[in-house]
């Protein structure tokens, strides 16, 4: 399973997206304004789609994807939500 020691801090994406693969499953990480203007927000954005694509060239029907805070809970929440994504869809029974 994934775990958070694979992950980049919170200070690397604050300027770059991190992406990566596990066992069938691609995904990525990245901050993601949501709202405009004073309504605006920043996001963690999380991401996932099946190999052996990159994310552009993969249909959108087949990518899932999830925003949680863009802190270190946040990177938490999106590693669980992306172990959740690898059960359900990629484990071999």
């Amino acid at each position: 399973m994934l775990e958070r020691k694979n992950f980049m801090p919170i200070n690397y994406l604050k300027k770059e997206r991190f992406t990566g693969s596990y066992q069938g499953m691609r995904y990525k990480m990245e901050k993601a304004q949501i709202g405009e203007g004073e309504e605006a927000k920043t996001v963690l954005r999380v991401v996932q789609w099946p190999e052996p694509y990159s994310f552009d060239a993969t249909k959108d029907e087949k990518k899932t994807s999830m925003d949680t805070s863009f802190d270190e809970e946040g990177i938490e929440k999106g590693i669980d939500w992306l172990n959740e994504e690898y059960l359900k869809h990629y484990q071999p029974f």
